[in-house]
């Protein structure tokens, strides 16, 4: 016997059951021959496969199949016993003599026609018994029918529901999945828990057509081509293959195949009766079951599939097509896989057939993997905190930033490999055809190391030679992008501006207004205007010159703290986003849990802040150039307070009576403006920092110390700073210590306390200290930032992910918590950027909720090149 079965298994058995020999594998467990030494009979043992046992849970796994149990019918194979040992769960069933109907069709090809008709009518009646006990198979296939004396033995009723149920999503991590792709439902393959009966009978008549043809209606070289054809295409006409087979069992059968449940047979009954008496299609298919919202649903969700592109081996685009139709489709995201919020959170791998992301999934965030011809994201193990992910040129390799460091892992997995040390803050990287990583850490430099890792060795980059552009600097460069030469790379430099660099000198020239460039093989830029509108520029590679005018190509959406739009393109053409635009809505959620939407015109809200007494909210409203919006709640108006200048970010004074914010990115000022001065920073200061140069960031005014900011130091050493200024000041006052990186800070009312947000442990948690100097306590666990204080001083909020904590504190001497943090709320709102929600004085929270349409999905082009040189807009 087979050494596959553990020596404390067959111990276990060894009472009742004496093991004999391996009979064989599938994708779920391994069959063994044994005799039942009190019945003396043969049986057969399934011993569940240890990786797929430990992710279903054994206990809850026996519990499922003992509905199974009790199904006695002349064609289905009974369920004697089952166990579990060390974990190893086992279920024994009767040794059916004979062979399967896979051994059948594999010798044969195709069957006589009364001998397929009689087991598909055989299979129906114990499919049918089945589903009048509410049991659905959800695997038929020839496999799991057995051939007794000619006649027909269903085997695994019900496994294959006790692992869906008890697996859930993470039978996927095992590799395996349930159902097989030559017979299985269109909506069984969208990835539907609330099957019914028609998804067994569409597996039926995929067994009778390959039966009565010798093949499944649908195969290819892959499942997902595979899957592709079940959604795309209708199956090849039975007579048209083998014309002796009746007209009334082609219509039959044909009819189980329909892509939508309500347009098969309701019932196994009415597909053998069909076959046997020759039901017009018609009339079998005109006696839905379900009520009509589950019909339009099932309609759905077999248009969704298509949508979702599990069908990527369909509708792959070849790179050596001539031209290929573009198709736009949805790829939904797990909800507890959701992408995380990050400056450059995903990548496509450069064939087009992967996405790689940075995902939230309890609690933390790591790379996920989503193949387009596949139904979920896989997690990358050991890649926890990552970012900004970019594949290698061949595909192979995953690089991303983690932990202050620079790491790969290979796309199918293993423990990744630290590349380098990272300085700063990281800034993007690109992988190099000749092995080369180049990347940015938010400086005047670019950094290049090989692929193999090593200390980095950096390009100080030179300012552009015209006058104009060499006066503003370089600044901070940041998503490096190869240009087709392998000798020069667009950047992203401060005051939105696209560059072009030299690698062999770190010679920068200003190309044009924009950040996030990239160049397609069209013979164009991509990059982001503002906002997130993504034009393309007609650009000549050997001049490196722009040739012509920009064209809007789509909206996408912009990464918080200025990050780029969230867009990948793959050198196949594939274009990949998060959609963008400005449809917003303002809510807030009381105390209760109960959410309010608040009366006024959807709009692009950013930034929320309350005044201090709570009568007012002033708020961000784009598109460019965003202006600063006051609501007053009593009179119920909304007004822009600011115009002409782009302005962002504003913070109340401790009064309640002016406002300060960000304008032309450059400068901070206040409304209502008086006499007094009110440009703040305007010089840079002395420390080489600088200053409201997009790298300043307020978020708090105080009676004390002024305004609080979080300042990013241009050399991208020590990271970011807590500094406090007054309006008119040139020069910011350090208040976080040398060397430490510190952001987010938030005065609690009576000025005493400083909550903030650091990452000395390798996360960002939220601490609080007295202000000036002091020990700092630990507040948020797991993972918090932006911290808002209550008006009482005895709660303090931070935001986790899409969650809202809340802890209870002592805001005395010494300051303390108070319990564990708690979760006051999470839902579908706007957290893709910093500051997007704030806490009024009587506890209620204001939010930002997004179009519910564009989240938590990718949207795919295929064949994007294509569609662009169609349009006439190719170089």
């Amino acid at each position: 016997m087979s050494g596959g079965i553990s020596d404390r298994l067959r111990q276990s058995l060894a009472s009742h059951y004496t093991l004999e020999r391996e009979l064989g594998q599938g994708g779920m467990a391994t069959v063994y021959l044994a005799h039942d030494i009190k019945h003396d009979r043969k049986v057969a043992i399934k011993v569940l496969k240890p990786e797929l046992a430990a992710v279903l849970g054994a206990d809850r796994f026996l519990t499922e199949i003992k509905t199974t149990a009790n199904l006695q019918h002349p064609h289905i194979v009974a369920l004697f016993d089952s166990g579990k040992v060390d974990g190893t769960v086992f279920y024994v069933m009767p040794f059916v003599e004979g062979e399967s109907l896979r051994d059948r069709l594999t010798r044969e090809k195709q069957l006589p026609i009364d001998d397929a008709l009689r087991i598909a009518r055989e299979v129906a009646e114990a499919l049918q018994y089945a589903h009048e006990h509410n049991v659905i198979h959800r695997d038929i296939k020839p496999e799991n029918i057995l051939l007794h004396g000619g006649h027909a033995l269903v085997a695994d009723f019900g496994i294959a529901l006790a692992a869906s149920k008890t697996g859930g999503n993470r039978m996927t991590e095992t590799g395996m999945s349930l159902g097989t792709p030559h017979y299985m439902s269109p909506e069984q393959a969208m990835g539907e828990r609330d099957l019914d009966a028609r998804t067994d009978v569409y597996a039926l008549g995929c067994v009778t057509y390959e039966m009565l043809t010798g093949e499944p209606p649908f195969s290819g070289p892959t499942a997902q081509a595979i899957v592709a054809k079940v959604m795309t295409e209708k199956p090849a006409s039975i007579i048209g293959r083998r014309d002796r087979v009746p007209e009334y069992v082609e219509d039959a059968v044909l009819t189980a195949l329909q892509k939508l449940p309500a347009d098969r047979f309701t019932s196994a009954a009415a597909f053998a009766a069909a076959l046997n008496a020759g039901t017009p299609r018609r009339v079998a298919a005109a006696t839905p079951t379900m009520p009509p919202g589950n019909t339009r649903r099932a309609a759905a969700v077999a248009i969704g599939l298509l949508a979702i592109l599990v069908a990527w081996g369909w509708l792959r685009p070849r790179p050596h097509a001539a031209s290929a139709a573009p198709a736009r489709v949805t790829i939904p995201m797990a909800p507890d896989r959701l992408l995380a919020i990050d400056d450059k959170p995903f990548d496509i791998s450069p064939d087009g057939t992967e996405i790689a992301y940075v995902g939230a999934s309890e609690g933390r965030s790591q790379l996920f993997l989503r193949p387009l011809g596949d139904f979920e994201a896989h997690p990358l193990p050991g890649t926890d905190g990552a970012s900004d992910p970019f594949f290698s040129p061949d595909g192979r390799w995953i690089s991303f930033a983690a932990g202050g460091t620079l790491k790969k892992v290979l796309r199918t997995g293993g423990a990744p490999i630290v590349l380098t040390a990272i300085e700063g803050t990281w800034s993007g990287g690109v992988w190099q055809k000749d092995g080369t990583i180049w990347f940015a850490t938010a400086g005047a430099a670019l950094y290049r190391i090989a692929e193999g890792g090593g200390a980095p060795t950096m390009l100080r980059l030179v300012p552009p030679a015209d006058s104009t552009a060499k006066a503003r600097g370089v600044g901070r460069v940041r998503w490096p992008s190869l240009l087709p030469d392998g000798e020069h790379a667009l950047v992203s430099m401060d005051q939105e501006r696209i560059g072009i660099v030299t690698l062999a000198n770190g010679e920068t020239r200003t190309l044009r207004s924009g950040r996030g460039a990239r160049y397609l093989p069209t013979g164009h830029l991509l990059y982001d205007e503002t906002e997130g509108r993504m034009r393309l520029a007609p650009f000549d590679p050997r001049t490196l010159a722009i040739t012509g005018p920009a064209v809007p190509a789509f909206e996408a959406f912009r990464s918080p703290g200025g990050g780029p739009a969230q867009v990948a393109v793959s050198a196949t053409g594939t274009l990949v986003y998060v959609a963008g635009g400005f449809d917003r809505t303002l809510v807030r959620v009381d105390r209760g849990g109960r959410e309010t939407l608040l009366p006024y015109p959807s709009r692009g809200y950013r930034f929320p802040r309350i005044s201090p007494d709570g009568t007012r909210l002033s708020v961000t409203v784009d598109p460019r150039p965003s202006q600063i919006w006051v609501i007053d709640f009593a009179r119920g108006t909304a007004i822009p307070v600011t115009s002409g200048e782009h302005s962002i970010g504003a913070v109340w004074s401790p009064t309640g009576e002016r406002l300060a914010f960000s304008q032309l990115g450059t400068r901070w000022a206040a409304w209502p403006p008086d006499h007094v001065a009110h440009d703040a920073l305007r010089g840079r200061p002395a420390s080489g920092a600088p200053g409201a140069n997009g790298g300043l960031f307020v978020h708090d005014w105080t009676r004390q110390h002024g305004l609080l900011a979080q300042l990013l130091d241009s050399a991208g050493r020590t990271g970011r700073s807590i500094v406090s200024f007054n309006l008119g000041d040139s020069v910011p006052t350090r208040l976080s210590p040398p060397g430490v990186s510190e952001w987010q800070p938030a005065v609690s009312r009576r000025e005493v306390w400083l909550a903030y947000v650091s990452n000395i442990t390798g996360r960002d948690e939220v601490y609080v200290r007295p202000f000036g100097d002091g020990e700092a306590v630990q507040v948020s666990a797991g993972g918090g930032v932006e911290p808002r204080w209550s008006a009482d001083d005895q709660t303090l909020y931070y935001r986790h992910g899409t969650h809202i904590m809340a802890a209870a504190v002592r805001a005395g001497l010494p300051f303390r918590t108070l319990g564990a943090p708690h979760d006051v709320l999470s839902g579908s709102y706007d957290f893709s950027q910093d500051r997007n929600w704030d806490v009024a004085p009587d506890g209620s929270i204001i939010l930002v909720r997004g179009d519910p349409a564009s989240l938590g999905k990718f949207m795919v082009v295929l064949n994007w090149f294509d569609e662009i040189r169609s349009a006439g807009t190719a170089r």
